[in-house]
């Protein structure tokens, strides 16, 4: 873990030469990759947007992270981690992401186009001719956009929990979609047709970087991303459990620990674990690099449509405010990770806990952002 919160203090009065707490976020100076307590004045002015978003999403633990052009990234927390060993969530505590994932999966692809290793033009059936034959000539691009037509199996296991399934083993990329594709081998539509979320398909982007990497999925990604970025916090969330929260769903009872997936199942589409801090971290890098123009462009249907998705990211207003962003959800867990380019303003929400709202944490983002923005 990062020891990022034993030099706060000292941190704290360095930026303190430069901005006042009272000074609006956005204006404040410091170094965005340093990770401090969130200051008073600002956990005062979220207050009421983070105490009625709990309530609406029934949330056992929520850790909320933001950061403003060269502001410092500021984190804090609220409930719990862990109900029945009473650990508070905070600073370091890990959560399931959820497709937040499915932005450094599309990053990972771009690196190994701009190695040589790929093209995002290329057919998928070149790296995995074993896939169905009416998927093969999907490109790696459509199944970026979610426009090449790959069923989603999510949403058939949502529908029908009874799905046969071996839910006892664990799987590498290339394992479940080869079970992926037991259950449904047919196209949705064709390609570039419609848009149609899959994180199916982008378990099949995971099954191409295994192939052309010849490293496990979690290593190419670990070897790839997470460490030259500096996401000492980040990984998939079946390499390590160390100061990972309890995920939890609500029944008539109250909060009730979630099931646990078989390794490997949310391999591309989901699967990756980090803190509110590492998020912010990557926002900061990523807005900033090369890649960003073309994962932030709206892709395109065969008719012209312009669809608000590019590679990995969603493309549209949050509340009023043109935004930048991922929403993701597990079965026990729930997140969000938006990005404004009006104001350069980051926002990272990070809970264990699917609440039966489903449009509660979306709720909690406006509420949050206008909180901190308005009163700029």
């Amino acid at each position: 873990m990062k020891p990022r919160f034993a030099a706060a203090l000292c941190l704290a009065l360095l930026i303190a030469a430069c901005s006042s707490a009272s000074d609006p976020l956005c204006d404040r100076t410091g170094d965005p990759s340093e990770e401090l307590p969130m200051p008073s004045d600002l956990v005062d002015q979220i207050a009421e947007a983070v105490s009625s978003g709990m309530e609406g999403m029934e949330a056992v633990g929520l850790t909320v992270g933001v950061q403003c052009n060269q502001s410092p990234t500021y984190v804090t927390s609220y409930g719990t981690a862990d109900l029945a060993d009473d650990i508070p969530a905070g600073a370091e505590t890990v959560y399931e992401i959820g497709s937040v994932s499915k932005q450094f999966v599309a990053y990972e692809i771009l690196q190994l186009e701009t190695a040589g290793v790929l093209s995002r033009q290329d057919a998928v059936g070149n790296y995995l001719p074993w896939l169905p034959a009416d998927w093969q000539g999907t490109t790696i691009s459509q199944i970026l956009s979610h426009t090449g037509g790959i069923p989603d199996h999510f949403a058939i296991f949502a529908a029908d929990p009874d799905t046969p399934f071996d839910w006892t083993r664990s799987y590498s990329a290339t394992e479940i979609v080869a079970a992926f594709i037991e259950i449904e081998e047919a196209l949705a539509a064709p390609p570039e047709s419609e848009f149609i979320y899959s994180s199916t398909g982008y378990a099949v982007l995971a099954a191409i970087i295994e192939t052309v990497t010849g490293q496990p999925f979690e290593v190419a990604m670990e070897r790839d991303v997470f460490i030259p970025v500096g996401l000492d916090n980040t990984r998939l969330c079946w390499v390590d459990s160390e100061g990972l929260a309890t995920g939890y769903n609500i029944g008539p009872d109250g909060p009730v620990a979630g099931p646990v997936l078989p390794d490997g199942w949310l391999s591309g589409g989901a699967g990756i674990c980090s803190t509110t801090g590492d998020m912010i971290q990557w926002q900061h890098h990523l807005v900033a690099h090369e890649f960003y123009p073309a994962m932030s462009t709206s892709a395109t249907l065969t008719d012209g449509t312009a669809i608000p998705y590019g590679l990995g990211l969603h493309l549209d207003n949050i509340g009023e405010r043109p935004s930048i962003f991922h929403e993701g959800g597990t079965v026990s867990f729930s997140s969000w990770l938006a990005y404004y380019p009006e104001s350069g303003f980051t926002v990272a929400l990070l809970s264990n806990t699917l609440g039966p709202n489903p449009v509660a944490m979306l709720d909690l983002v406006v509420d949050l952002t206008n909180a901190l923005l308005e009163a700029d």
